[in-house]
């Protein structure tokens, strides 16, 4: 092995001391044995603060920002997977607290597809960027650039659905890329 990588999600408030705890045992054993520790974590935020990612910046090899899931299956509302914004706010945030030699930006290689009726959401489906791209193709939608979001939306109606998609495509991922270069992290991570 290179190294271990720990995707801890949803860890308690009461956890989090414990967590830091493991990650700073963890990290002796792994330079003991020439291994690089690299961790996962939310976009900071106040209600993820336990996770401590100032702390963790020191004791692991690199802190991993998943800068995705803006909105996530559970959210009230359709919305982008990661809108340029999200993006250029998790490095701000991370980087007073991570030092930039240590930060990698995890950026979403999928895409979310929103139905909806009057009621509001009723099906969130996950898809491949191909697979998203096709799904637009297949009911005649060219989607249009939204420079707000940093991505190209559509949506279309369908049997008395509406679906909306915020595309994750070549100049999206391009946009994000450049964000992350001109910020001087280490380097990206990518979730598919």
């Amino acid at each position: 092995l290179d190294g271990i990588n720990i995707d801890f999600e949803k860890i308690s408030q009461d956890g989090g001391i414990h967590y830091i705890q493991f990650l700073r045992e963890l990290s002796i054993r792994c330079r003991s044995n020439g291994l690089v520790l690299s961790t996962d974590n939310y976009v900071p935020t106040e209600y993820s603060s336990y996770y401590d990612i100032g702390e963790q910046g020191v004791v692991v090899d690199y802190v991993v920002i998943m800068a995705y899931d803006e909105h996530y299956r559970g959210s009230d509302k359709s919305g982008p997977v990661a809108s340029i914004n999200f993006v250029e706010d998790a490095i701000e945030k991370t980087l007073a607290m991570v030092p930039k030699e240590k930060t990698l930006i995890g950026i979403p290689f999928y895409n979310r597809m929103w139905k909806e009726d009057d009621s509001g959401i009723v099906e969130v489906i996950d898809l491949a960027m191909t697979n998203a791209e096709d799904m637009f193709r297949v009911n005649g939608v060219e989607p249009a650039w939204d420079s707000q979001t940093g991505l190209s939306y559509g949506e279309y109606e369908k049997d008395g659905f509406t679906y909306r998609m915020w595309l994750e495509e070549e100049t999206s991922i391009d946009l994000k890329m450049q964000a992350i270069k001109e910020s001087g992290v280490a380097g990206i991570g990518a979730w598919k």
